[in-house]
């Protein structure tokens, strides 16, 4: 496997460990709107080929967030296919936390 397609574990909590702390902290804000419900979802068989999708499959906002808050209450369901219903929460939530300016912008 080539050397930047590896993803250190460690290092990719660090880092979304440290945006959620940022939210909290700097931001101020302990839970977050997400706005929408449904999005477009690009099929499994097609995600990584950059051919045009064939077809696109739909998602929910608060599908994906019922799964994560019924495994958050049980460990035996914190399995990695629940990245599924993380990917895009993450990615939602990138686009409802306002944008930070630094105090002299």
């Amino acid at each position: 496997m080539e050397s930047g397609s590896v993803v250190q574990i460690q290092v990719l909590r660090k880092v979304v460990n440290g945006i959620l702390d940022f939210i909290e902290r700097d931001l101020k804000q302990n839970e977050v709107e997400l706005g929408k419900d449904h999005y477009w979802e690009v099929l499994d068989r097609d995600l990584f080929a950059m051919e045009r999708p064939t077809e696109l499959g739909a998602g929910s906002l608060i599908d994906d967030l019922e799964s994560i808050l019924s495994s958050a209450n049980d460990k035996t369901q914190l399995l990695p296919i629940l990245l599924i219903h993380v990917a895009p929460i993450l990615r939602a939530l990138s686009q409802a936390v306002p944008s930070y300016t630094s105090p002299g912008e």
